[in-house]
Parts: structure tokens; sequence; C-alpha cells
């Protein structure tokens, strides 16, 4: 008997529910809040914290480890700062004290924390040596750096309003 015929013999709503929660963790990892909403969706929504448990006991839903991995792929050299990367994990709903704590440890992970990230996203975007640019185009590549995320202070040494010797 497979596992679609359990889930047909059997319609309790709990069944249903962790059979949408499964098909709905098949395509990525997602967080409890996701999975919860989902339910609610379906108009499972009582049946939300039985399922949420059954899958963390099956290690399928795993906010902290979640949080881990997207902050890393946030925070790859070119992509975006620390503060976006964790209001993104914030609005994915990973609870804020587990989103920061991601990207710290990813930025601990990584070589040089937010500086060198910033660094390698100005000199991607600038395509040219930031010493080099304009004031227009160091005004311009700062309001970009500081839409992605990163601190303001990161942002004025990268672009060169501050001496970067020290």
């Amino acid at each position: 008997m497979s596992d679609n015929s359990a889930v047909a013999e059997d319609p309790s709503p709990l069944a249903r529910a962790k059979a949408v929660a499964l098909r709905y963790l098949a395509a990525r990892a997602r967080t409890e809040a996701q999975v919860r909403a989902r339910l609610g969706k379906d108009g499972l929504g009582g049946e939300a914290d039985a399922t949420l448990a059954w899958l963390r006991e099956l290690r399928y839903v795993d906010d902290a480890a979640l949080a881990r991995a997207r902050a890393r792929a946030l925070l790859a050299p070119g992509r975006a700062g620390p503060r976006l990367a964790e209001r993104r994990l914030v609005a994915a709903g990973v609870p804020p004290p587990e989103a920061a704590r991601a990207v710290a440890a990813a930025l601990a992970e990584g070589e040089g924390g937010e500086l060198a990230l910033c660094r390698s996203l100005a000199e991607r975007k600038a395509r040219a040596p930031l010493d080099a640019l304009e004031p227009r185009d160091r005004a311009r590549l700062a309001r970009f750096l500081l839409g992605r995320g990163f601190a303001g202070p990161v942002v004025a040494r990268v672009v060169g309003a501050f001496d970067d010797s020290e």
C-alpha cells in the first residue's frame, strides 16, 4: 500500500495536514511559520501544532538549520549585506534572535567579515577601480550598498569617504 492510498483511506484532518505539509516541503526547506501559514490556507490550522511536532521529530523542519544555510547563501560575496540577510530571514519566518545568530555565524565563517563582503560587491557593481570613481558614481554606489544591507560606516570606508589605512 502506497502512502497516497493510506492518506486516501484516512481522511482525518491530521492525515490531510501531514500530506499537505509533506507536499509543501518537497519543493524546498521551509520554516515552521511558513508551514503553519500553508496549513492555515488549506483550513488545517487546527492541526498545525501536531503536524509541526511530527515534522520536527522527523527532522523535516528545523528553523535554526534553515537560517544558517540561508544566511551563508545570502552573505556569499557579492550578494547581500548582514542587515538585508537578517531581514530576509525574519520575513521567511525565522525568529529575529535566531536570524541574528545565523547571520553572525555566517559572517564569522567568511573571510574578512562585512567589510570584505561590501568591498567585493562594490567592486563588482562599479566595474572600475573604486578610487577612480567620480563623486556622483560614489554616491550612487553608496546608496546601492546601503540598500543591500551594509552598515553606513562600512559603506563609507569602501567607497572612500574615510581613509582605509587605519
